[in-house]
């Protein structure tokens, strides 16, 4: 075994440049026979076969970098053998760099070779050949995951992909001096086994389907005819595309872990590859500094070209040989960098930095070039957890820490008053970028559907060449339809109208002719009441003249009895006498009750109008005098005072005797008033029967108003439709009208193809040149504003003094809270490390993380992340500046979601707890 492991790494070293003399020359015993350089057919040579290949075809090679091909020799014989024929194999020598030369050649002379297990001690009786099969099991193990058999003591073989104790069935595929190369030959019923085990480790995409059925927190799905139990995690739910890892696996059933989630294929990441690549080169990355700088360290990262034939020389015997050589490519004696490499390094720092992000790092930008100065300190604000140096890095500046921070405490008040100027004016910088931007989309859209619909217009033109003549006449068609029905529901609305104002009117001339009757009605019911009373009134004093005269003829016809007539004051003196005279008074008549007694003399009163010289004014006006104290009780009987035959007397007072006189006149009246009644009984009824016609009238006219005002409505709502449809149809006229303008100008719209990307650059240009002038604030107010109450030499000094400053330690004035440790922490992100020393070596000292963009002139084993780029160019710092911004800001979000997610899971564990 110890042999087999000296000749295998021999075998080994031949790979090695520093062994390959050993492995190439013949011993030194032996005679060298010296070689050409080209061989050609019909050439003699004398060949040592080394190894065995497929068919039994010997294996032999030179030093000119040949492989000979020697068909029936066996392992370790030297031939004499002749070349018949030349070519080139598609594999490359890894020694040389060039293609691997073959020839093929028959022996030439049979008598000198010998065998080498004839020659070797403890060697095998029998020959190895290609194909032959033996079970062998699996003593050793060996390089990358093979095992080792040892047959005899200086043989061995070589089996991949087996372990120790593994009982197979090789089948010989090479063979060399000391072992040789076997391959395992699995049986039908190893196969599942093998299969199972293969799968463990591999993944696949799959689509989780809707139907998947869950078990213990894990999906279940169907993969090449096996279940395999999926866990769930990272949020996926059904009809999700994920990325799985198998992790166990048997006959039936696997475990799978998911990776990712809606993963990318390779083409896509080909694709998005092939993008970077281009935008790296467009912001010219892949220029390196001039040749002389070159950096022996960064010759990896250098664009390399197979340029031309060179000559290979060995130290010790020395020999020429053919060889293509490599040339770093050079562009205006600068070199070009590796653009692959460069992406696969950018693409590792940035998952790196994002990584920090999410871990809550601080990060320190550092770029004093004049490219970088200005977009680094665009960045760092950007980035709102991070630091910057533009101007220039003094020394000490992170390593003397406490002399630093006493300067910048002079200028921290100045720079929170810029500060909070600054975040004020970038507001309305993004506030104006964003509605130029929404601006810009909606122009892009609309010249989009433009586009859509120009084509659809040429399409249909295609169809039919009239298209556009036929639309117009329907068009015109519609436009008279519509017209012609306007017009006529016009009219019917103007006669509506018409006849709607005149039931109005004839409307209210009935209402103003039954308010007129109304009011003859009332008159009229008055003068009834009124001429009611007199004619009840006129009956009643009728009655009592009646009842006089009645009492009058009666006293007549008695005798002894008499009737007097007296004046009231004297009938009142007779009853307050004693009885003084001879008169005997048997009855006195009262008079009638003050207010019956002011009716009768009104009733005379009127009379004696129609009637003059009836009774005198002076005895009228008495008789209302007395009037007044008429309130004497009924008729009272006085007492004989003790006369014998005296006659007995009736005082009447004059007033009722002479209202007697007028009973025929009252009869007149009464029936004057009744005729009066019964006319203006006829007129009421006249008025009743005209009031009902004119509200028959009036319904009849109301009911005819709702009829013309419900046809009015509908003919109104018709209009309505009509102008609804007048309306659609100039819209669907304005789109026409449209249609044919964009046909005649769909050639001139040349902006339309235009990139969304040209588009955003033009906005900002026009906010470079427009709104960017307008924002600026006169910072030097701030400092003249402190310096109010100072002298003039002393604020010009303070201001240059505070300039400088600023100017200095400007990006750092947030650091300020940190101590050594913390600041030990940071992650720093330089630009131009060859004008950067002094910041790359404080930074190692104090073990800070480095990422550097790196040029051909650097040193990229003093950084822990580099980016082989272009560190002059302002559009390649630009570019990985821009990227390093959005994998930052992605870290920060990231960050943020999960510290809100253990906010809420604490809350709900809190709150179970209480």
């Amino acid at each position: 075994m110890e042999t087999f492991e000296k000749n295998f790494k021999k075998e080994k070293s031949v790979f090695s440049p520093s062994k390959k003399k050993k492995n190439l020359a013949f011993s030194k015993n032996e005679k060298t026979t010296t070689l050409k350089n080209v061989l050609q057919a019909g050439d003699i040579l004398t060949v040592k076969i080394t190894a065995l290949g497929s068919k039994n075809i010997g294996v032999a090679e030179l030093k000119n970098g040949y492989t000979v091909l020697v068909p029936d020799t066996k392992c370790g014989d030297k031939v004499q053998v002749k070349v018949e024929k030349i070519f080139l194999g598609k594999g490359t020598d890894t020694i040389l760099n060039q293609k691997i030369k073959y020839v093929v050649a028959r022996v030439n002379n049979s008598d000198t070779k010998t065998s080498n297990f004839e020659k070797t001690s403890n060697s095998l009786k029998f020959d190895f050949k290609v194909g032959q099969k033996f079970r062998v099991t699996i003593a050793k193990k060996g390089p990358k995951n093979s095992g080792l058999v040892p047959v005899a003591k200086n043989f061995l073989f070589i089996v991949p992909n087996t372990k120790v104790g593994e009982n197979v069935v090789v089948e010989i595929q090479k063979i060399k001096q000391n072992y040789a190369f076997a391959k395992p030959i699995v049986s039908k019923q190893m196969n599942s086994v093998q299969e199972n085990n293969q799968m463990i480790g591999q993944q696949f995409h799959i689509v989780i389907p809707s139907s998947a059925k869950t078990l213990a927190n894990s999906f279940v799905v169907q993969l090449n005819g096996q279940f395999v139990f999926v866990k769930k995690s990272l949020g996926v739910q059904p009809e999700d595309t994920v990325k799985i890892r198998i992790q166990k696996s048997t006959g039936t059933f696997a475990l799978a872990k998911i990776l990712k989630i809606s993963p990318i294929s390779s083409k896509e990441k080909k694709a998005m590859v092939k993008e970077t690549v281009q935008k790296m080169i467009q912001s010219s990355m892949h220029f390196g500094e001039k040749t002389i700088r070159c950096n022996a360290n960064m010759r990896k990262y250098i664009w390399y070209r197979k340029k031309g034939l060179g000559m290979y020389t060995n130290s010790k015997n020395t020999f020429l040989s053919i060889k293509e050589t490599k040339k770093p490519m050079v562009r205006r004696g600068r070199h070009v960098l590796n653009v692959f490499k460069t992406q696969r390094c950018f693409s590792e720092a940035l998952k790196q930095l994002a990584k920090y992000a999410a871990k809550g790092k601080t990060f320190l930008f550092v770029g004093t070039k004049k490219p970088a100065a200005s977009l680094v300190a665009k960045t760092a604000l950007l980035s709102n957890t991070s630091f910057f140096v533009n101007t220039r890095w003094l020394g000490g500046m992170l390593t003397n820490w406490k002399t630093i921070l006493k300067s910048i405490s002079q200028i921290r008040p100045i720079l929170k008053q810029k500060q909070k100027i600054l975040q004020k004016i970038l507001e309305k910088r993004e506030k104006i970028q964003r509605r130029l931007f929404n601006k810009v989309y909606l122009l892009r859209k609309k010249s989009q559907k433009f586009v859509i619909k120009g084509k659809y217009l040429i399409q249909q033109i295609f169809h039919s060449k009239n298209f556009l003549i036929e639309k117009s006449q329907k068009f015109i068609q519609t436009k008279n339809a519509i017209f012609s029905a306007n017009a006529l529901l016009l009219n019917a609305s103007k006669n509506l109208k018409i006849k709607k104002i005149q039931i109005l009117k004839q409307i209210q001339q009935l209402e103003f002719a039954a308010a007129e009757i109304l009011k003859q009605k009332q008159q009229l019911k008055i003068l009834i009441q009124s001429n009611l009373m007199k004619f009840n009134e006129i009956c009643q004093f009728f009655e009592i003249g009646q009842q006089l005269l009645k009492t009058k003829d009666r006293v007549q016809k008695t005798e002894n009895t008499r009737i007097v007539t007296l004046s009231y004051e004297k009938l009142v003196t007779l009853e307050n006498s004693t009885g003084s005279d001879n008169l005997t008074v048997a009855v006195t008549l009262p008079n009638p009750s003050p207010e019956i007694f002011k009716k009768m003399i009104a009733v005379v009163l009127n009379l004696r109008k129609e009637e003059n010289g009836f009774f005198a004014t002076n005895q009228m006006s008495n008789l209302s005098n007395r009037a007044k104290s008429t309130d004497s009780p009924a008729a009272s009987v006085p007492q004989n005072t003790g006369g014998t035959n005296q006659p007995k007397t009736i005082l009447v007072s004059k007033f009722l005797n002479k209202f007697i006189l007028l009973l025929p006149f009252l009869k007149n009246s009464i029936q004057i008033l009744n005729d009066r009644l019964v006319q203006q009984e006829k007129m009421l009824k006249e008025l009743n029967s005209t009031f009902a016609k004119i509200t028959e009238s009036q319904k009849s006219l109301k009911q005819l108003y709702k009829k013309t005002i419900s046809q009015y409505t509908v003919v109104s709502s018709k209009f309505i439709v009509q102008q609804n449809n007048f309306k659609k149809f100039q819209k669907n006229l304005k789109q026409f009208t449209s249609e044919q303008r964009l046909l005649k100008f769909l050639p001139k719209l040349r902006y339309l193809p235009t990139s969304q990307t040209k588009m955003y650059e033009i906005v900002e240009l026009f906010m470079k040149k427009f709104v960017d002038p307008k924002l600026n604030y006169p910072m030097e107010q701030i400092y003249d504003q402190k310096l109010k109450f100072t002298s003039k030499k002393i604020a010009a000094t303070r201001k240059q003094k505070w300039q400088r400053l600023e100017k200095y330690f400007g990006g750092i004035t947030k650091m300020a809270k940190m101590n050594t440790k913390q600041i030990s922490k940071n992650v720093a992100i330089i630009i131009g490390q060859q004008e950067e020393m002094n910041a790359v070596h404080e930074c190692r000292k104090l073990g800070m993380k480095i990422f550097a963009v790196v040029d051909t002139n650097c040193n990229p084993k003093l950084v822990d992340h580099i980016i082989p780029a272009n560190d002059d160019s302002r559009n390649s710092i630009k570019y990985i500046l821009g990227e390093m911004l959005t994998y930052i800001r992605l870290g920060q979000k990231l960050r943020k979601k999960v510290s809100l997610r253990a906010k809420i899971q604490q809350n709900k564990k809190r709150r179970f707890v209480y």
